[in-house]
């Protein structure tokens, strides 16, 4: 596995996330466009009948009516699309701070002294690489540490009656961790 290919299937993966977020947007939009055309064809879509006074009269006093029932169906409009652009951007916060929210809790649970169980995300949610990078990234401090632990019983161990080769040992381990700490910097 290379590392560009996790960036690349993270990049597409959150291109598609956007790309299907911005299409929910704008059938939001367009529906509420069409419902408030189709409102407003209706109201105004019939003909004036009557004869010309009856027409001059309805004309005349059209200003009257026709206010109330605009500024009533923008506002509708309005209501209708700023509610489900609401609903659809929790629907989106919700599956970007919900993994968020998790790994901050196994993050405090690391500091608190826990053991730091694997990271999984649910179905859906934004930032699987992030979860995939931070697992491997445990999983390779606990290969350190393993190694540190063997390196310092082997050091420990070697040589108990000969104090100057126990002390050359015990340097050479000493450079081994000091190698193997110099990745945390």
């Amino acid at each position: 596995m290379t590392g560009t290919a996790p960036g690349r299937a993270a990049m597409s993966g959150a291109g598609g996330y956007r790309a299907r977020f911005l299409l929910r947007l704008s059938l939001i939009v367009a529906l509420g466009t069409v419902l408030l055309f189709a409102t407003l064809f209706a109201v105004f879509s019939s003909p004036l009948s009557g004869d010309y006074e009856g027409v001059f009269f309805a004309l005349r006093h059209l200003a009257a009516f026709l206010f109330p029932i605009i500024a009533f169906s923008f506002l509708v409009y309005t209501l209708l699309v700023c509610g489900a652009t609401a609903v659809l951007c929790v629907y989106a916060l919700h599956k970007v701070a919900g993994p968020l929210y998790r790994m901050e809790r196994v993050a405090e649970s690391y500091v608190s002294g826990n053991p730091v169980p694997r990271v999984v995300f649910r179905q859906g949610d934004q930032g699987a690489a992030l979860a995939e990078a931070f697992n491997d990234f445990v999983a390779r401090l606990r290969g350190d540490r393993h190694e540190l632990a063997e390196a310092m019983e082997r050091a420990e161990g070697a040589f108990p009656g000969d104090p100057p080769a126990s002390r050359a040992e015990m340097e050479r381990c000493l450079g081994e961790i000091t190698t193997l700490l110099s990745r945390y910097r």
